[in-house]
């Protein structure tokens, strides 16, 4: 059984998701999930994903062709990464 924790990690792992497209895809509202991703960036699970100046604030990645971030100016707001602490968790439960 997946906790609620795992699932909403495992919905943001791979690349990064907004809320509206983490909700759609966990089955619930946003207005329930934003507080959850409140805390769980508050406890450094997931961070902000947007592009630094010469590169990509998620590093080196294997999803780089894929991410809607990489080369844009102005990153959407609130779209979401996990941390490494995020992935530990992440891979601990699994």
């Amino acid at each position: 059984m997946t906790t609620p924790l795992a699932a909403i990690l495992g919905a943001v792992s791979g690349e990064p998701r907004t809320p509206a497209e983490l909700a759609r895809t966990l089955g619930s509202s946003e207005a329930a999930l934003t507080g959850m991703l409140r805390t769980l960036q508050a406890g450094g699970y997931v961070q902000e994903a947007v592009p630094e100046q010469e590169g990509c604030a998620c590093g080196p990645c294997a999803l780089k062709s894929l991410c809607r971030n990489v080369g844009g100016e102005a990153a959407p707001l609130h779209l979401l990464r996990l941390t490494p602490r995020g992935e530990a968790y992440l891979k601990r439960v699994r």
